[in-house]
């Protein structure tokens, strides 16, 4: 499995998780989790995977300029 299949797989999973658990916290009993709520959950999860890849996205991109300054200071 390719490190980006990873990362999709992570953050999806983490905005998942942060979306039940949310809901978990704002009711307890799943009898009480509506429609509505669900799909504040799944948008909750959506958000949190989206926001995961981006920040992913980011920093991988920071990493390789570090590298890539770094190595270019090197072959000097």
């Amino acid at each position: 499995m390719s490190q980006h299949s990873h990362t999709s797989i992570f953050t999806t999973a983490s905005g998942v998780l942060g979306g039940v658990a949310k809901a978990v916290t704002a009711k307890p009993l799943l009898s009480e989790i509506t429609l509505p709520g669900l799909a504040n959950v799944v948008i909750y999860a959506a958000a949190s995977a989206a926001a995961g890849y981006f920040v992913k996205h980011f920093m991988d991109s920071v990493a390789r300029r570090f590298n890539n300054y770094f190595n270019k200071t090197e072959k000097k």
